[in-house]
């Protein structure tokens, strides 16, 4: 009974996940086609590419993170939970993704703790990455207007678990409190963080690139629009992931990413480049989603035969 309760609970979540996609997908799609006009074919699918493949890195840096608190996943069952559970990110609340990932722990065998915690360690470590990615606009932001140094502070304060992997012990026991679990969780090292970390801060390079090919279309410095274009998209990022009740941090990271983007863009090429790009991202999550499940049905592994033992031959 207990199951059936949990498996219609994990329908009706993936149905919630579904609508608020296709809401958004929805409202924007009258500026898609102009959008894409504008920007060209070209540029936009390229675009679309890197914000895709900038999605990996933090994936591997997630499984790192959940090896490390005593867990590790085969490449295909990463690949799932991650990609299927990150799409709970466009339910407002902000905690929906970890529970997606503790609710998939019970099919794996593994605590729904444990997962949990990997994710909630995954999104602090990428904050932290992402500050740090985002300190490469700080140069052209702060020509513009001094309080962007305020960035130096608050990232000396967010790196603190990475160079201190003790203080994430109460972050995660609370965690495991609210699941009301007891399992007890062996913290990751300072070597599996920093891996971790400087795996999600290739993701950030890589898909923040995707923001300066949008600039660059729309006729910005290609000189200045690099690093402005990834710092911007990280520092916009991370503020989405900071307003927990936003969905996917919507309307949060558009006004950050406005506000790096207006040192390189005015009028009508600044609105274009930041609706697009969430445009873009909202559509690559789906996509790529879409990919890894059908390549992971098509391509599942042939079970293997569990060789003959004597109590086998006896029974």
């Amino acid at each position: 009974m207990r199951r059936r309760i949990f498996a219609v609970l994990r329908i009706l979540a993936y149905g919630l996940v579904v609508l608020f996609l296709v809401g958004q997908l929805w409202r924007a799609r009258h500026g898609l086609v102009d959008s894409v006009r504008t920007v060209g074919l070209g540029s936009a699918l390229l675009a679309a590419v890197l914000a895709g493949v900038g999605g990996l890195p933090g994936m591997f840096g997630w499984r790192i993170l959940l090896a490390g608190l005593g867990t590790r996943l085969p490449t295909r069952e990463a690949l799932r939970v991650y990609f299927v559970g990150g799409l709970a990110r466009y339910i407002p609340g902000g905690v929906w993704p970890a529970v997606a990932h503790a609710s998939m722990a019970t099919s794996l065998g593994e605590p729904p703790v444990r997962l949990a915690a990997a994710f909630l360690a995954s999104q602090g470590l990428a904050v932290v990455a992402g500050l740090l990615v985002g300190l490469l606009a700080l140069p052209a932001l702060v020509a513009v207007s001094p309080l962007w140094w305020l960035l130096l502070p608050v990232l000396a304060a967010a790196a603190v678990p990475v160079l201190a992997p003790g203080t994430l012990r109460a972050p995660l026991t609370l965690g495991a409190r609210l699941l009301r679990r007891t399992t007890t969780l062996e913290l990751p090292g300072r070597a599996a963080l920093s891996k971790a970390t400087a795996l999600m801060a290739l993701g950030w390079l890589i898909s923040g690139t995707h923001v300066a090919v949008l600039a660059v279309a729309l006729g910005a410095d290609p000189l200045t629009t690099l690093t402005v274009g990834i710092g911007g998209f990280a520092l916009a990022v991370v503020a989405g992931v900071v307003a927990l009740v936003l969905p996917s941090g919507l309307g949060v990271r558009e006004l950050v990413l406005g506000l790096t983007l207006a040192t390189l863009l005015t009028g009508p090429a600044l609105v274009t480049v930041v609706a697009l790009s969430r445009i873009l991202i909202t559509v690559v999550d789906a996509v790529s989603t879409l990919v890894v499940l059908a390549a992971l049905g098509v391509f599942r592994p042939a079970r293997v035969p569990a060789p003959l033992t004597l109590e086998r031959i006896s029974s």
